[in-house]
């Protein structure tokens, strides 16, 4: 049973477009598992529409039809892959990348324009991250396991939203490898030598 999910701000954001693509693909994802959201978003999206259609007419430069003209014959351009946010087997067809016994991770997206990335993170029963805070805001759904921090139990389907008020260190509850999809934007903020130390080397 899910209990967590996004924001309604963060639901309308998604819907707007105004959201940076790594966290989009996280509310995408959790969306895709939870009808209440789906259905946010499709209001969220209709909302947009009805107001868009609101608008008044605005008038169109004397050029408009001569520059539009000029450009059939120009080449279209190539439409960006988009894998479906939802389908884990597209999203994991990369290589995980062993960061620390028991805990493994993929690069799904590199950092955007945004100084956002997206990652998948797979942590063994047990297994806690290092404790850490945030520079920028960070969304994780959990896709399978489950994990505690000390804010609350997230299991597969939670979407979580932090902050950077945010200290925590993430460990996997007993049973499956808790596997998450995560979006950061700019960096961690380690705590203790090791964190300082192994940041760099993920990238993080």
């Amino acid at each position: 049973m899910i209990r967590h999910h996004p924001a309604e701000a963060s639901l309308i954001a998604c819907a707007a477009g105004t959201m940076p693509t790594a966290h989009a693909r996280v509310i995408e994802v959790h969306a895709a598992r939870c009808p209440v959201c789906a259905a946010g978003l499709r209001a969220a999206e209709a909302a947009g529409g009805a107001l868009l259609d609101a608008l008044a007419p605005a008038p169109m430069a004397p050029d408009a039809l001569a520059r539009a003209l000029a450009r059939l014959d120009t080449a279209a351009p190539e439409p960006a892959h988009r894998a479906p946010a939802f389908d884990l087997a597209a999203l994991a067809s990369g290589r995980w990348r062993r960061v620390a016994p028991g805990i493994a991770m993929m690069k799904l997206l590199p950092r955007d324009a945004t100084d956002s990335r997206l990652d998948l993170i797979r942590v063994a029963p047990g297994r806690a991250l290092l404790t850490h805070g945030h520079t920028g805001p960070e969304r994780t759904c959990v896709l399978t396991g489950a994990f505690a921090d000390g804010s609350g139990l997230y299991a597969a389907g939670d979407c979580v939203e932090a902050d950077a008020a945010l200290d925590h260190a993430p460990r996997a509850l007993p049973g499956e490898d808790c596997v998450c999809l995560i979006a950061t934007t700019h960096h961690l903020r380690p705590h203790g030598w090791l964190g300082r130390l192994v940041r760099p080397l993920l990238g993080m």
